[in-house]
């Protein structure tokens, strides 16, 4: 069943203690228990954690037309660092302490730019991502602190963050995008490296108010029906009102996580249908008609040192570039972490 939401996010009405939540943030990074890993890094000694952050850094940061209908169009602030290992990862350059091309997070200016942009209805949220952005969390309430037009804060999260960090983050956060991509343990711990991983996010996704919540899915080739299918049945059961969009994954280089074939693809659309879903669709153009299953059209990143990366690349956006004459490093053609045009 598709829906259209276009009005769907809304700021929420609060008094906020920003005080007390700067203070939680860093707290809880000292020893740090912001996600369900628990590392135990200590930030303020420049100790990093299995996400690989020592101190917060924004990897890239844009307007996006590629989201669900009623978030578009979107400021995208993207902090760096991830407690997940994904096979298809195209963020995995940014997952190493200090990786190349990031910058620590000017708030103010971030504020400001967003705050403009939701002045002038060039955006409708602004949404804070990764990575993981719970690794990142006191730059976070820092950057939320600083908005001043009453753009709505939307977190876009793999939900593995802790109860403590949660605390935190819904007392800012006005709208939630969640991922959850593996239900079988095994296969969760194979492709993502953390095998308690669906037991963690049903906790978290149960934390959050349902009229505030979507639901992402990434469907794997030969993953339906230990993960996909049961991911569903799971939803039409404890969160039958949450809507969901289901996205197309671009297959890792490995080729260990690849696209849905014909019948599987079949295998969802019937399983979606027979659980009677809410079902939304990315776009990729703020006036497409309700309904129309846009195509992401992928990412091209211009670093500080003037070297353009390309992830997230589409079939028809790679063939396009290839016809310019630019020539792809291999795992920028399969869509892995992304490449660089030479």
């Amino acid at each position: 069943m598709f829906i259209d939401m276009e009005d769907f996010i809304a700021k929420r009405k609060r008094r906020i203690d920003w005080k007390l939540l700067q203070e939680q943030a860093a707290e809880l990074q000292e020893p740090c228990r912001l996600c369900i890993r628990r590392c135990g890094a200590r930030r303020q000694s420049g100790e990093a954690g299995f996400c690989g952050v020592r101190k917060p850094l924004v990897s890239k940061s844009f307007i996006t037309y590629g989201e669900e209908p009623q978030l578009n169009p979107a400021y995208m602030l993207y902090f760096a660092g991830c407690n997940l290992r994904c096979a298809y990862c195209s963020n995995r350059e940014f997952l190493e302490p200090e990786p190349p091309g990031c910058r620590e997070p000017d708030v103010a200016r971030i504020a400001a730019e967003a705050d403009e942009a939701y002045r002038t209805d060039r955006i409708r949220v602004l949404q804070m991502l990764g990575g993981e952005p719970a690794c990142s969390l006191a730059a976070a309430v820092e950057t939320a602190f600083r908005l001043e037009s009453g753009v709505p804060v939307v977190w876009n999260s793999d939900f593995l963050f802790t109860e403590e960090a949660f605390r935190v983050i819904d007392a800012f956060a006005d709208f939630y995008v969640a991922d959850y991509k593996f239900f079988s343990p095994e296969c969760s711990f194979r492709l993502a490296g953390l095998r308690d991983y669906a037991e963690a996010v049903e906790a978290n996704l149960l934390r959050v108010d349902p009229a505030r919540l979507i639901i992402r899915l990434l469907p794997v080739h030969g993953h339906l029906r230990c993960c996909t299918v049961p991911i569903l049945e799971w939803i039409a059961r404890y969160l039958p009102q949450v809507p969901v969009t289901l996205n197309d994954l671009l297959p890792d280089a490995a080729g260990r996580c690849l696209p849905l074939d014909a019948e599987e693809r079949q295998l969802v659309e019937k399983t979606v249908e027979r659980l009677k879903l809410k079902r939304l669709f990315p776009v990729w153009n703020r006036k497409s008609p309700g309904g129309a299953a846009g195509m992401f059209s992928g990412e091209l990143i211009v670093r500080p040192d003037g070297s353009v990366a390309v992830q997230d690349l589409a079939g028809p956006v790679r063939e396009l570039l290839e016809k310019l004459g630019l020539e792809l490093r291999e795992d920028c053609r399969y869509g892995d972490a992304g490449g660089q045009l030479r």
